[in-house]
């Protein structure tokens, strides 16, 4: 899960911004549990480098995921609104909504990738043209037509699994005058990565203070199982509940992982530890990492916890905890 707290991001303190101060495309200041999976590609060669020099993207990206966690996340809180007063100058709203699961799947969104979506004119501000463009939504779900105007935080649709996506999220494009820009830190792609100035951003302070509080911190979610479960199953919600006549597992799940990174995993319970695992080192980045630990012997009634590290550079990087009351 992205935290970007002001040292994480790299964005200072400065005075506010002057540009759109766009608002975020989903109502993250409520219970909605947002993360960020990817940032701009900034790297115009065959590379790949996010705003901050890390690796929080992919080659070509034009754009900032914004994600939940879930697809039971997604149709709960799944409400896609205007970054900013605007004029909708393109939608499109017939494609059907399916997760991209193999490379057999492409045909299925072929010069299509960003699925249905819209893109918004926001007209000039402070002398140069902004535009925003979402992608990924809901089938027939788009509330607005071309040439519809809309208003800053009006609902124009709902989040979709349309287009080239693996996970429930909004895409977002900001260009400046016609050419792409990363929203958070107001560069155009070939800048230089790292630290940036708060006031260059094109996001409102309101924006920048929610992604604060969800800097990349990697954890996306837990929970307890009645069986071995992968990243499919958690993210589509297709796993047997833990039972007392059922085996009993922990999992655990991550985003945006480095090479060299581990997960460890336990389950204490009525008599103490009841299972205990840890992965290999992580051999190269990955984008999002599921892992789980457990036993095929069913577990006695009573309560358990669960508790996953992410251990980095020899350090616990990050911990959390879950209770599972009443087995």
């Amino acid at each position: 899960m992205v935290v970007l707290s002001s040292t994480a991001l790299g964005l200072g303190h400065a005075a506010a911004q002057k540009g759109p101060g766009f608002d975020l495309p989903l109502d993250c200041n409520g219970d909605a549990p947002c993360l960020v999976q990817n940032l701009l590609d900034m790297d115009t060669g065959p590379g790949q480098r996010d705003p901050f020099c890390n690796r929080a993207t992919f080659n070509n990206h034009k754009g900032t995921d914004i994600r939940l966690r879930n697809i039971a996340d997604m149709q709960r809180w799944g409400n896609i609104l205007a970054m900013a007063d605007g004029v909708v100058k393109a939608t499109r709203s017939n494609m059907n909504d399916r997760l991209w699961l193999t490379d057999a799947d492409k045909h299925h969104f072929k010069d299509r990738e960003c699925g249905n979506g819209l893109f918004i004119d926001h007209g000039k501000i402070n002398g140069a043209g902004f535009t925003t463009q979402l992608c990924h939504m809901a089938r027939n779900s788009i509330s607005v037509r071309t040439g519809d105007s809309v208003k800053r935080g009006q609902r124009i649709g709902r989040m979709g699994l349309s287009g080239a996506t693996q996970f429930p999220h909004i895409h977002v494009s900001v260009r400046k005058d016609g050419k792409v820009i990363d929203p958070v830190t107001g560069r155009l792609p070939g800048a230089i990565c790292g630290s940036a100035n708060r006031a260059k951003s094109l996001f409102s302070t309101e924006a920048l203070d929610i992604l604060q509080r969800s800097r990349f911190r990697h954890f996306v979610e837990d929970g307890f199982a009645g069986q071995t479960v992968n990243g499919k199953q958690v993210l589509q919600g297709g796993y047997q509940q833990p039972k007392t006549n059922r085996p009993l597992v922990y999992f655990a799940k991550f985003i945006n992982l480095k090479k060299g990174d581990f997960i460890r995993l336990s389950i204490t319970g009525p008599k103490g530890l009841y299972a205990r695992s840890q992965t290999k080192p992580l051999t190269r980045r990955k984008s999002t990492f599921t892992a789980y630990v457990g036993k095929k012997r069913p577990p006695k009634s009573g309560i358990y916890q669960g508790q996953v590290d992410l251990v980095r550079n020899g350090k616990v990087f990050s911990s959390h905890k879950s209770k599972l009351e009443n087995l």
